[in-house]
């Protein structure tokens, strides 16, 4: 077996299920200190008019998204979430293998609760 690095899990992963949180790489975890932040995108236009100061390793992101697409075997622009210290992230992954924004676990809650609150609304 070839030499790889990051080393691959040993343990198999269960089924994903589209639409449900990643736990993000434990790997992309300890490169904190080598790469920039990603800052929620969150803006407060709703209620508190000021823009959120959550900030997460962008290679901890990304990291997430490449594994969503490896699991899904999609490469389509889209959003997708995933779980990092105890927390939901949402985030817009592009095609590329980039990563356009996320939101943080509290503002990401709030969008979920506006989306249900609206689709609701529209099916009564």
């Amino acid at each position: 077996m070839p030499f790889q690095f990051p080393p691959m899990p040993t343990t198999p992963r269960p089924p994903h299920r589209p639409g449900s949180a990643l736990p993000a790489d434990h790997t992309a975890t300890r490169s904190r200190d080598s790469g920039e932040l990603m800052q929620c995108v969150s803006s407060g236009y709703l209620s508190e008019d000021c823009s959120c100061e959550a900030t997460i390793p962008s290679s901890v992101v990304t990291t997430a998204w490449a594994r969503e697409r490896e699991l899904l075997g999609s490469h389509e622009d889209r959003f997708f979430r995933f779980a990092w210290r105890g927390g939901v992230w949402f985030a817009f992954g592009v095609s590329d293998g980039s990563v356009r924004g996320v939101y943080c676990p509290t503002h990401s809650a709030a969008r979920a609760e506006r989306s249900f609150a609206q689709n609701f609304s529209v099916a009564a």
